[in-house]
């Protein structure tokens, strides 16, 4: 008799513990519309901002176009409504989306960037202003360091749907998001109902409407998930050779927002139909638990503001595209790194 007890109680508690985990999913879904997101940026305006001769100083990984690592100036133009420019290193600048962490310095301030996990401790600055971190194994590595940290993580890209979230018809049953290194799916044969978003392209808004035309994401990118997450699309992580840091830098950020998952292969040798990608992958749709109000709280150029206090938008400013291509055009003429996110 004990013993049926103890198995009732038992599955009460656990049926107790399911509701609320799916209650809780459900929330967050609620707080990652775009619309909801739209009402908590409003809680917040531009204070204190670095600039330079009227534009914001940002560092980024830029040797050649790459989506992951220009996410970074699009959105700092994109919530500032300023140009952006590839900072002076030894003036103060901001260092924010990407595996970025190793570029900081003494000038820095850093909201929300990351580490590839494979780096020399010694690469990393102490005397750079640290607001924020992708996710704890990038905080830990400063930490072991004796650097004072914040324990406020978040990947600043996830804010995206709170400025640009257009309308777009779900076209394609599958869209594959590829590096530019991941010459197996470019040379494969793609079936219908099936797309390729290069992520090898100075176009962010573009990549974001190409991937709201899919119904579900493929990809080995960080930021094919992050976006695809950001955007409450079911995404399915296929393993890639090519990235660098290996999976580090995946799960940094999967503890950010407490949604694991593991990669699984795929073989483009055949062609990569819809059937195919349905019957071998797991697309997980379930909605990222993230507190968007703590990383607007670290965020080094907001400030919260009383509703209503707040200057209504200009609608004659440049796009954020317009001002990323002038910052970019800005640096034809300089030697840069290669990118972050190969």
């Amino acid at each position: 008799m004990s013993g049926k007890l103890w198995s009732r109680e038992l599955i009460v508690r656990r049926g107790r513990r399911l509701a609320k985990a799916l209650a809780g999913r459900h929330f967050a879904a609620r707080r990652q519309r775009p619309d909801r997101l739209r009402r908590i940026v409003r809680e917040y305006e531009v204070g204190s901002l670095i600039e330079h001769e009227g534009r914001v100083p940002v560092r980024w990984w830029s040797k050649a176009d790459n989506f992951g690592d220009l996410l970074s100036p699009w959105l700092i133009a994109t919530m500032t409504g300023r140009e952006v420019e590839f900072a002076d290193p030894e003036k103060p600048h901001y260092v924010a989306v990407g595996s970025v962490l190793n570029l900081a310095n003494r000038q820095s301030e850093v909201w929300g960037a990351g580490a590839f996990g494979t780096e020399d401790g010694a690469v990393f600055a102490t005397g750079a202003t640290y607001h924020a971190f992708r996710g704890p194994l990038s905080r830990v590595r400063l930490v072991t360091l004796g650097v004072p940290c914040p324990e406020v993580y978040g990947d600043p890209a996830l804010l995206a749907p709170a400025y640009f979230a257009p309308k777009v018809k779900k076209s394609y049953k599958y869209g594959i998001v590829t590096r530019w290194s991941e010459r197996h799916w470019h040379e494969a044969e793609i079936g219908p109902g099936v797309r390729i978003i290069h992520l090898g392209t100075d176009d962010v808004e573009g990549v974001i409407e190409a991937m709201l035309s899919c119904r579900r994401i493929v990809t080995g990118s960080l930021h094919g998930l992050v976006m695809a997450d950001a955007y409450g699309i079911p995404s399915a992580w296929v393993r890639s050779g090519t990235a660098y840091g290996g999976q580090y830098k995946f799960f940094d950020y999967f503890a950010t927002v407490h949604k694991f998952r593991n990669p699984r292969t795929f073989d483009t040798s055949l062609p990569v139909t819809a059937a195919r990608l349905r019957e071998a992958l797991e697309f997980d749709g379930r909605p990222i638990v993230f507190d968007y109000r703590r990383l607007l709280d670290a965020c080094p150029f907001l400030e919260r503001v009383e509703l209503g206090s707040r200057e209504s938008d200009s609608d004659t400013r440049a796009s954020p595209s317009d001002r990323l291509r002038a910052a970019r055009s800005a640096l034809n003429a300089r030697m840069l790194p290669t990118s972050s996110e190969q």
